[in-house]
């Protein structure tokens, strides 16, 4: 095209622009493409996916995608949109594109898991330090309704089998075209609190309070024989090295040693009408409540008693206990 046909041609174009058409013309309406927008309507507008798109000609162009969800327009949508809207827009690459998203409320799975958790509450109350925690068979479970209604909801036909620990329902909310239902599964694990170590100790170590820590444990973890509560521990002894935060078992620990073997104890026989007391030597470990032997250290006699008191054994009461006690 020689120079004067190109001075023609653009005078052409100015002309056309200046008298009007359907369509705007491209040299009126440069714009440029935005890379993301979020959308509070049911339609996506020419200014969603463009910015500087005037007033006169901005217009609905496709349906918003479902509150919660989004669209993608690549390079090929994008251009066919700007020719046929005429505007002047070039693609920078071949990667260029758009997401729309729509708006929306969220009901997140936290908030349903709350909602189950407080409905299982209701007719299956927890034990002390009990806790119940929720998983559900949809992994990715959210609501996601228009962004001007509110997160209500409501849990119906509530189902929750004990045994099995599972349960169904149907959470219902409100929606732009009325009320709508989402099923909702899982299981439910019960969990509880019970007493640790909070750090490593040492076979035969007495356990104070400072020593005690607590865990949260899956209940079908703990039987009968599980420590659960921290009396059980506080005073006892260790059997065997243990490490913090391990469950114990009532085998783990044993009642405080108030006599240990080798010992010197005061041996004590008490009757109705007197009270002895002699110095023996404790041939057995014992805590309270415990039977052990000792030997009397004056007559080297062999006697059995109940440890009763930190050093002391009480003698069963008999006249020639008390005479071999002597």
């Amino acid at each position: 095209m020689s120079k004067l046909a190109k001075i023609l041609f653009a005078v052409w174009l100015i002309a056309a622009c200046s008298i009007g058409s359907p369509q705007p013309c491209a040299a009126d309406t440069p714009v440029t493409l935005r890379g993301e927008t979020e959308v509070r309507r049911m339609t996506v507008k020419l200014s969603d996916v463009f910015d500087g798109v005037p007033k006169d000609i901005d217009r609905d162009i496709a349906q918003a995608p479902a509150p919660g969800k989004q669209v993608t327009y690549d390079v090929n949508v994008l251009t066919r949109v700007a020719q046929k809207y005429r505007l002047g827009w070039e693609p920078q690459s071949t990667m260029d594109h758009t997401v729309i998203t729509t708006a929306s409320t969220k009901i997140t799975a936290d908030v349903i898991r709350a909602a189950v958790i407080k409905r299982i509450k209701e007719d299956n109350p927890l034990p002390k330090g009990g806790e119940i925690d929720v998983s559900f068979d949809n992994h990715a479970l959210q609501v996601d309704l228009p962004a001007d209604r509110g997160a209500d909801f409501t849990l119906n036909n509530f189902d929750y089998d004990t045994t099995s620990k599972h349960f169904h329902t149907d959470l219902v909310a409100d929606s732009a075209s009325g009320p709508f239902s989402v099923p909702v599964t899982g299981r439910a694990s019960f969990k509880r609190s019970v007493p640790v170590l909070a750090h490593r100790l040492e076979g035969g170590t007495t356990i104070g309070a400072s020593d005690i820590d607590h865990a949260v444990v899956a209940e079908d973890r703990i039987n009968v024989t599980v420590v659960t509560e921290d009396g059980q521990l506080i005073g006892h002894e260790l059997r065997r090295d243990t490490d913090g935060g391990d469950i114990l078992h009532m085998n783990d620990v044993v009642p405080p040693r108030l006599v240990t073997r080798g010992s010197l104890v005061t041996m004590k026989i008490e009757t109705p009408a007197m009270l002895v007391t002699a110095q023996g030597k404790a041939m057995q470990d014992g805590g309270k409540g415990d039977v052990v032997r000792v030997l009397n250290t004056q007559s080297n006699r062999m006697l059995e008693g109940t440890v009763s008191g930190a050093g002391t054994v009480t003698i069963n009461t008999s006249i020639q206990k008390v005479a071999a006690a002597q």
